[in-house]
């Protein structure tokens, strides 16, 4: 009878945990998708969703804009709360991370094919107008455009900076990640023939992303979320799930 007790009241504890999923508004596609905070999908919604399918955790969802959703996590956010992050980003982004990546995450160099182009090194694209969206800054790109190797064109999205690149295709160039510029080129119906996508790694490295984590999460929520990625990964489910935006 006590042990059978101490099975409910434990089934019991563990039912009554939330964990808090934090999503970045309108800027994390395909990584994050939402529609006015809902219809959540996405690579990293996706498999936050898989890990904790059939479990007894019960999954929150919090749609921000980014620096909002950056300044609550960094008063603490909710309990439990789960986004996603790289050790390359710093801040809360970066302290606590799942043990294995989710994504290798490479940046490529996007110029218009209506302008003869290829790239070599940065010598390659001294003189052009470097297209960035606003929000994302890269240190390896900084003391080049302020020493006044490139100008930096900022815009809001992804369509205006495709739309400079086709007004302009001798002059600009777009630097982003790549599985960013292949999901909104599909999404705004732009065919990869329109552009040129090369490899930017030379410039900015590779690097990984996980899921991130509360540093006051739970352990034993923790331990869960890393043996689920564990078993995600060695069944194909983390590949399938990238493959369905990418």
């Amino acid at each position: 009878m006590i042990a059978l007790v101490f099975s409910v009241s434990t089934y019991q504890t563990m039912a009554s945990d939330v964990v808090n999923y934090y999503v970045i508004a309108g800027q994390a596609q395909p990584f994050q998708i939402e529609e006015q905070g809902k219809s959540h999908k996405g690579i990293v919604s996706d498999i936050i969703a898989e890990v904790f399918a059939g479990s007894d955790y019960q999954l929150n969802y919090h749609t921000y804009p980014f620096n909002r959703m950056i300044s609550t996590l960094e008063a603490g956010g909710e309990q439990n709360w789960v986004t996603y992050g790289s050790p390359n980003w710093g801040r809360v982004q970066s302290e606590h991370l799942s043990d294995l990546p989710i994504y290798q995450v490479k940046h490529t160099l996007v110029t218009s094919t209506k302008a003869s182009f290829h790239y070599e090194d940065l010598g390659s694209i001294k003189g052009k107008g470097l297209v960035l969206l606003l929000g994302f800054d890269y240190a390896e790109l900084t003391p080049y455009i302020e020493q006044g190797d490139f100008s930096e064109i900022r815009v809001k999205n992804y369509q205006a900076a495709f739309s400079i690149m086709e007004r302009l295709p001798s002059d600009t160039a777009f630097v982003e990640m790549e599985s960013r510029v292949k999901y909104h080129l599909n999404r705004l119906g732009l065919t990869e023939q329109s552009f040129r996508l090369e490899a930017f790694s030379d410039v900015i490295a590779d690097y990984p992303i996980h899921l991130a984590f509360s540093g006051e999460m739970k352990p034993e929520i923790r331990l869960f979320i890393n043996q689920r990625l564990a078993e995600m990964k060695a069944n194909g489910a983390l590949q399938e799930i990238i493959s369905r935006y990418i």
